[in-house]
């Protein structure tokens, strides 16, 4: 139920909704189904002979409600009727010393520049470092905006999918992000990877230098 959801789970709700909207679905939320008493589906979307039921729900919130599986079996036996079960990606702490903070625009701004250095020293996988987390601070600093954060260090898939689902970042850049966060992970971990390139560290260079000036105008404007 999208009332009792998180902020995941009913940010996520928000987008599939409009998503199905814009393909044409009337879409109603929270609604009461007759067939399956005292249960409220998330969302109905129609259009035509086709009916769907859609639930959004993390990992945590799934296996605390039993019914989920009765209500899909029930629904697959529906002539006409589908069901969608669409999981919301959840926050996975991470160890972090204690006082670790998110950078603020400045300190941004100073790995931006240190990206830049390390690339004209032809050091590219320490510049992509270096860009990636200015990147991530901002896309933080942006979520935060919204009034939607967590605490502490969490996982960079769970910083995008909120930035996402959120419209702080368009669906392209998401999905460039996503593809250059497994360059970070073999980067971290002390792989190296020969696709890594000179074009892909000025492009991630430029995301988060535009992602910095976009969370420090929003900082002025609410000043």
């Amino acid at each position: 139920m999208i009332s009792n959801a998180t902020n995941a789970e009913y940010l996520l709700a928000l987008k599939t909704a409009q998503e199905y909207r814009s393909k044409g679905y009337d879409v109603s939320t929270e609604v009461l189904l007759d067939f399956f008493p005292n249960f409220q589906a998330d969302l109905v979307v129609r259009k035509g002979d086709e009916s769907k039921i859609i639930e959004v729900r993390s990992r945590s919130s799934l296996a605390a409600d039993r019914r989920i599986s009765e209500l899909a079996n029930i629904i697959d036996s529906k002539p006409g009727w589908t069901f969608e079960l669409i999981l919301v990606s959840e926050p996975e702490s991470r160890d972090a010393p204690a006082g670790a903070r998110s950078f603020e625009s400045e300190s941004i701004l100073q790995r931006i520049e240190q990206a830049e250095k390390a690339l004209q020293s032809d050091i590219p996988e320490a510049a992509f470092m270096l860009a990636w987390s200015a990147c991530e601070a901002a896309i933080r600093a942006l979520v935060s905006n919204e009034g939607v954060s967590k605490p502490g260090i969490t996982s960079a898939s769970y910083v995008l999918d909120q930035a996402r689902y959120l419209g702080v970042i368009s669906k392209d850049e998401y999905l460039k992000l996503t593809d250059l966060h497994k360059y970070r992970n073999a980067i971290a971990h002390g792989f190296s990877h020969d696709d890594l390139g000179i074009e892909m560290v000025l492009e991630l260079i430029e995301t988060a230098r535009r992602l910095t000036n976009e969370q420090s105008t929003e900082e002025y404007a609410q000043t």
